[in-house]
């Protein structure tokens, strides 16, 4: 049943042309139906009219089916709008077109097609209508995946588009964290050579100061032993029948000859001393311009710091000594730098423990005067070594200072001359105890950290020795 927009009141919404006949809109209701059927595979789906669901798989529509799909084409203006603007000559015929897209004067367009083709055949063969059908039907399924897979297209490229955006992201940010952390390596390697080389300048100066003052002792040492065999040829060629005075200078010769013999001895026994600290400092610079030498690739003012000797390169220099201590083995189970670790070494039986006396005297009592600093760091060690048996010795800088002493019997205290810096002490004693004995030093000085480890001895910092006394650090 067809509605006439003459008669239907002005509220309602259909509009149709009356006097047409379902079958000469065949085509554009066809159409309709081809286009609501290709419209269901897409994702999301077409939206179209309800009633239409019952024709979907039809090939071809009878009489009734017509008219029932006419009527809801007509009741759903928006899908008659979208499907007419797709509508092609190819796919409906002119009065299919001209019904659905309803441009001005399409009624009486319509109508004077219908009266052009009224007394035409509706079809020629019902084969005919079918392969059309089929083909509008095919046409508008093509056209409607073409759509969705231009659609699904446009989407892949967008999300490959936004992960090659954020693999470069994210290789930016690695490759900006990458180059800070190399310059920041490098830096730490330029601070390590510049150190090492005001250490081998200082450690070549105290060579030759030692080498002066051992050829100095030298002299003295040859004085001595001229004056003796002086003292010696005279009394023998002296008579023994000589008068009473002479037996006086006799004995004063004997003590003149005792207390030469006693500073022979102890002249030798300087140069002896002497000959081990040049050749000690001998070895420490010849171990530190090694060092230098390989950290020189990464600073190559090193090169110039230490110019090879004779044709040779720095690289052939090493040092001399080598320590065979092995360092307290950890427990299984237990961290390295955790305060049972540090428990464990500090009470390992027949351990010597070194402290640097300041380093945790100023950590713990910053506030206190220095001599108190170096008694309540001192008394805090005599408890250590009262409840745990553990042998301490400890070390502060300047025997001159003011309150020094090294009067102790549960610990030995050790001040360093003047001249001699603690850390020095701390690595004369670790390399004068016997390769045998554990040694643990107590220090957070990075410089000795690093020398006491290649002699093979534990380290442990000052807080964590605080924190084994009972004494650990607020926070």
């Amino acid at each position: 049943m067809t509605v006439d927009s003459r008669t239907a009141p002005q509220t309602a919404q259909a509009v149709d042309v009356a006097g047409i006949p379902d079958t000469s809109l065949r085509s554009a209701l066809e159409f309709a139906v081809g286009i609501a059927a290709a419209g269901v595979k897409l994702r999301p789906p077409l939206v179209f009219p309800a009633a239409l669901k019952a024709y979907l798989k039809f090939d071809r529509l009878d009489r009734p089916s017509l008219h029932a799909v006419r009527r809801a084409v007509v009741a759903d203006e928006d899908f008659r709008c979208r499907i007419g603007a797709v509508a092609s000559i190819e796919l409906v015929d002119e009065i299919g077109i001209a019904w659905l897209q309803r441009d001005e004067g399409w009624e009486r367009r319509v109508s004077e097609l219908h009266a052009a083709v009224r007394d035409a055949a509706e079809e020629a063969t019902t084969a005919i209508a079918l392969r059309k059908a089929e083909r509008r039907r095919e046409a508008a399924e093509t056209v409607a995946s073409r759509a969705n897979a231009e659609l699904i297209g446009l989407n892949d490229a967008l999300t490959g588009e936004r992960r090659r955006r954020q693999k470069a992201e994210q290789a930016a940010a690695a490759a900006s964290a990458e180059s800070n952390s190399v310059r920041a390596e490098i830096a730490g390697l330029r601070r390590e050579v510049d150190k090492l080389v005001r250490r081998v300048q200082a450690e070549t100066a105290r060579a030759e100061s030692a080498d002066g003052l051992l050829a100095e002792v030298r002299g003295h040492l040859a004085a001595a032993e001229k004056t003796r065999d002086e003292i010696l040829a005279a009394r023998a060629a002296a008579s023994p029948e000589r008068r009473g005075d002479e037996y006086v200078d006799r004995g004063s010769s004997d003590h003149t000859i005792v207390a030469t013999i006693e500073a022979q001895q102890t002249s030798r026994a300087a140069v002896r001393a002497l000959e081990q600290a040049a050749a000690a400092t001998r070895d420490l610079a010849r171990a530190l311009g090694a060092a230098a030498d390989g950290l020189s690739v990464a600073s190559p003012s090193v090169a110039a710091a230490f110019p090879p000797a004779s044709g040779r390169s720095t690289r052939q220099i090493q040092p001399t000594r080598t320590s065979q201590r092995k360092p307290i083995a950890i427990p299984g189970g237990v961290y390295g730098d955790s305060l049972a670790a540090a428990t464990h070494v500090i009470r390992t039986r027949q351990a010597v423990v070194i402290v640097d006396g300041y380093n945790v005297a100023k950590l713990a009592w910053p506030t206190f005067a220095l001599i108190d600093q170096r008694r309540l760091c001192i008394e805090l060690l005599e408890d250590m070594v009262r409840r745990n048996g553990t042998e301490i010795r400890v070390v502060f800088d300047g025997a001159d200072v003011v309150g020094a002493s090294a009067g102790r019997r549960l610990i030995r205290v050790q001040f360093s001359r003047s001249g001699v810096s603690a850390d020095d002490v701390i690595r004369a004693e670790v390399r004068a105890l016997p390769a045998t004995t554990p040694v643990v030093v107590v220090t957070n000085d990075q410089a000795i950290v690093s020398d006491v480890r290649s002699e093979g001895a534990n380290v442990v910092s000052s807080e964590m020795l605080l924190a084994v006394a009972g004494r650990p650090l607020s926070r």
